[in-house]
């Protein structure tokens, strides 16, 4: 019974080896191939030459994921002194010319004889659909984002720039039927001081949404004003160290930079409660490094965020697109270290 049972076992097992789709190669202690399913012949063929080779798998392997990078040979699992059994990602070529994501696993089976079995099992499918998903996720989050910031810009227009025309048109109107000329010139006056206002709202929401100084000047010119306009119209102080002069960079960066310091600064006038923020920005190491601190409240970085969340998920959204990252360090009670670093 137990003889039978075996058999059934080993019957099982071979064709379990023979038709499923993961790829599975048994290598010895030299890394040649000794055994292989079929599925494997899209990674190793069985007429490739693996003459002068140190292992067979290294010829097709383009890398794989650990902590260094997402393709990286460092610390190679085939060098590797003792071999686990824990999966990981490797990135694979194969007979077709492409080179394709696998769920991997490389252990030793046969310590005497220094037999290792290496298991594949394509993940790009399940890649895909994850890509998908994000993108889709990615796509409900901006759109959510723009329509909060149509509506910011639709509240400026209708609560500054509409209001302030009405009463510019209303003046107008009575302007009209003013007989007595020094009333004549003090109506008018008030007009100006109303256009004038006018004018520097319009102005301030252009620059909000897209700074010319940026285009035209760069980082640091259009910092410089951006801060001013800042603490004219919030009241706070700001004390500003750069070393970047005039130099230029790419201009992407240069608008991920200046959003991120944007949305930082904005940040820590609604929740820090603070009347002065610092903020640096200069090129060190090959690095564009921007920093916004305040000294104010703090907040407990588990804690649901104050406002709708999209401020600090915005700002980390936007260095992805540069290869940057986002720090941000705070305490309670003693204030908040928005970090940026870019890489240039």
């Amino acid at each position: 019974m137990n003889v039978n049972h075996e058999l059934d076992m080993n019957n099982l097992l071979m064709q379990y080896f023979n038709h499923t789709s993961e790829k599975i190669v048994f290598v010895d202690n030299q890394g040649q191939v000794i055994a292989m399913n079929q599925a494997a012949n899209d990674i190793i063929a069985l007429d490739n030459d693996y003459e002068g080779m140190t292992n067979a798998i290294c010829n097709h392997c383009e890398g794989y994921t650990n902590e260094f990078d997402l393709q990286s040979c460092k610390q190679c699992f085939l060098e590797a002194e003792t071999v686990g059994n824990t999966s990981f990602q490797v990135f694979m070529k194969t007979i077709y010319g492409t080179v394709e994501p696998f769920t991997a696993t490389y252990q030793m089976i046969d310590e005497v004889n220094g037999v290792k079995a290496f298991t594949l099992q394509n993940v790009s499918p399940q890649i895909e659909r994850h890509d998908k998903m994000y993108q889709r996720k990615m796509m409900q989050k901006t759109i959510f984002a723009q329509e909060n910031e149509r509506k910011r810009i639709s509240r400026e227009l209708h609560d500054s720039v509409v209001q302030e025309l009405l009463n510019i048109d209303v003046e107008l109107r009575l302007l009209k039927y003013q007989q007595d000329i020094d009333q004549l010139l003090s109506d008018s006056k008030r007009i100006e001081g109303l256009m004038s206002k006018l004018i520097d709202d319009i102005r301030n929401l252009s620059v909000e949404l897209r700074p010319s100084s940026l285009d035209d000047l760069g980082l640091d010119a259009a910092f410089k004003t951006y801060f001013k306009q800042v603490e004219t119209n919030y009241g706070i102080k700001i004390t500003y160290l750069s070393n970047l002069a005039t130099n230029r960079f790419d201009s992407e960066i240069e608008t991920v930079v200046y959003r991120i310091v944007q949305e930082a600064l904005f940040n820590a006038i609604k929740y820090a409660n603070v009347d002065q923020v610092d903020i640096e920005v200069h090129v060190c190491n090959q690095k564009l490094i921007a920093e916004v601190i305040d000294r104010g409240r703090g907040f407990i970085k588990t804690d649901q965020p104050e406002g709708t969340g999209l401020g600090l998920y915005g700002m980390r959204e936007r260095a992805e697109l540069v290869n940057a990252e986002v720090t941000i360090d705070t305490q309670l009670g003693k204030g908040t270290i928005v970090t940026l670093e870019v890489p240039i």
